[in-house]
């Protein structure tokens, strides 16, 4: 009977490889992405692939590789391609989320990386032997410097992973200051997928730091999961970035005139604007109010108004317009001129240009659906009305 050369966990691997090479196929040729973000997702897909064949090599003992050369280049290949995921993930999340997103000098730094790797590889003479550990010629010091390696690599993952979900939080914090209507449902799904790249590095930090004291087959367990979390995770990006990267609205470039002097305690006649600007112009029922045109109607820098807003309301402008919206909806709804009107109707007037926005908002103030306020007030009025007559 021939000896396997793979096992059925190694296949997910190797489908992690072919999936790779499909995605990057398609990202060459068919993505509606710019073309920034589109090259920075192919690099991550390359870097996915790759490092999974340099893993399915390294810990497959049914493989044995003899050259010397070889045998440095699949260390070499597997500390780049964890670079290169690490980074190229976190760029892409910045250059989706980012307006006018450019290479410059602050993205040429994540090369130290590289510089590092490729430092320690040379220093510690490490091979993929030594990787492994099972090296003959292995010393004190050499172990010292891979076991310096797999920390690096490990920790390198984490860092990038957590910066790209701060960099996500950050932008949707951006949108809510800026925006009073915008679609959440890109941002919350990114959100999601950045989450869960960085729980699974994070997982297999924990796996390489408790690899000693769990044991050799409890370890390799939790590695092999690793790989599959891997495999559902790149394909759940590729249907992201297929599906919702294109929509996202990109935050602006920090701007580049002198902001306004901004003080603890803002000027009354300041906050009697932007609630007059609400009140009496009722700004919040044009559907795409975002916050610099806001501004402009009220007379002040838009800086000044969001400061506002934050300090002295004690919100953003995305929940703070959209909670006047709420106050008119539930006014119409109650009024008896607007009885024949539909659900709909109501919620494009009082300045909504999304049901699921309106519902939601709508359900947070008032702990019900639309729907029900309505019954709800009918019910009430038709009762005061019988004890009236009464």
């Amino acid at each position: 009977m021939q000896t396997p050369i793979f096992n059925v966990h190694d296949l997910i691997l190797v489908l992690t490889l072919a999936v790779c090479l499909l995605l990057v196929i398609f990202q060459l040729l068919l993505s509606k992405q710019k073309e920034i973000a589109s090259r920075l997702l192919t690099l991550f897909f390359i870097c996915v692939g790759v490092n999974a064949l340099c893993n399915l090599l390294l810990w497959n003992n049914y493989l044995h590789i003899e050259s010397t050369f070889a045998k440095w280049a699949l260390a070499l290949g597997l500390g780049l391609t964890v670079v290169g995921k690490s980074t190229s993930l976190f760029l892409y999340v910045v250059a989706i989320t980012r307006e006018n997103f450019r290479f410059g000098w602050r993205e040429a730094l994540h090369l130290i990386n590289v510089v590092i790797v490729v430092g320690l590889l040379f220093v510690g003479g490490i091979d993929s032997d030594q990787l492994r550990f099972v090296s003959s010629t292995q010393t004190a010091f050499s172990v010292y410097v891979t076991n310096l390696l797999w920390h690096y690599l490990k920790f390198l993952t984490v860092i990038y992973a957590v910066s790209a979900v701060w960099v996500v939080w950050h932008y949707k914090q951006q949108l809510k200051a800026f925006y009073s209507s915008l679609s959440l449902e890109g941002p919350q799904w990114l959100m999601l997928l950045t989450l869960g790249f960085a729980l699974n590095w994070c997982w297999s930090l924990v796996v390489h730091v408790l690899g000693e004291s769990v044991g050799i087959s409890r370890a390799d367990t939790f590695g092999i999961l690793d790989n599959y979390i891997t495999f559902f995770l790149v394909n759940a990006l590729f249907i992201y970035s297929l599906l919702y990267a294109h929509q996202l609205i990109e935050t602006k470039n920090a701007p580049k005139e002198k902001p306004p002097v901004l003080t603890p305690e803002h000027s009354p006649d300041f906050i009697a604007r932007i609630r007059e600007g609400m009140e009496v112009q009722q700004l919040y029922l044009k559907h795409t109010l975002n916050i610099e045109e806001f501004a402009k109607h009220v007379g002040i820098h838009y800086r000044e108004v969001s400061a506002i807003i934050n300090q002295d309301f004690n919100t953003n402008f995305f929940e703070f317009v959209n909670s006047y919206r709420v106050d008119k909806a539930k006014d119409m709804l109650v009024d008896p001129k607007f009885a024949d009107r539909t659900i709909l109707d109501i919620l494009l007037e009082s300045g909504f240009n999304s049901k699921s926005s309106f519902h939601r908002f709508f359900k947070r103030y008032t702990g019900m659906s639309a729907a029900d306020f309505r019954k709800q007030h009918a019910a009430e009025s038709s009762s005061s009305a019988s004890t009236n007559q009464q």
